[in-house]
């Protein structure tokens, strides 16, 4: 059974466009939707425990879903999810993955799972290289920032939005 789990970003929760339009991806599939929330301290990158914290509410989100394999959605933060996708075979899309991270970039790379990755030039936590040596499936988003949004009008923006979508419905329609 398709499940998922929408994992935010620091700053960015679960009602943000891009976890937005996986919501609604997972919803047109009729497939269960837990959301993880959380108020994340500050400094918590930096103080080493991030990963423990991202496990502790995704697992939570687990437990609440009807579904043992569900599919993990993460933006930013939420990509210290890899690590738990890697050791429990779960399919995860990475929204702006921190692969300046090694411990991210490690886990999505040891992953067996169907896994996609997105990410922006011009994000200071998208490593090219780091991405293209997971051997997963990348999308590169020409001049996005950390929020996938491009320079210029809002169309070159909602064009953006119209990409990740299709990605993120083409992903799902594999389970």
């Amino acid at each position: 059974m398709l499940a998922g789990i929408l994992v935010p970003g620091g700053m960015y929760t679960v009602q943000g466009p891009l976890l937005d339009l996986a919501d609604h991806a997972l919803r047109d599939r009729r497939a269960p939707v837990e959301a993880v929330s959380w108020s994340v301290p500050y400094g918590l990158v930096r103080s080493g425990q991030a990963e423990p914290f991202v496990r502790a509410h995704v697992i939570s989100a687990m437990e609440r879903s009807p579904s043992d394999r569900p599919v993990l959605i993460g933006k930013s933060l939420g990509s210290f999810a890899a690590v738990l996708a890697a050791e429990r075979q779960l399919p995860a899309i990475w929204l702006t993955p921190l692969l300046t991270e090694a411990t991210i970039a490690e886990a999505i790379t040891a992953a067996t799972a169907p896994t996609l990755l997105i990410g922006g030039t011009a994000d200071k936590f998208w490593v090219p290289e780091v991405a293209a040596a997971t051997g997963k499936t990348v999308i590169v988003i020409p001049d996005g920032d950390h929020n996938l949004r491009v320079p210029g009008r809002l169309s070159n923006y909602t064009d953006v939005l119209g990409l990740i979508g299709t990605a993120i419905e083409e992903f799902l329609d594999a389970f």
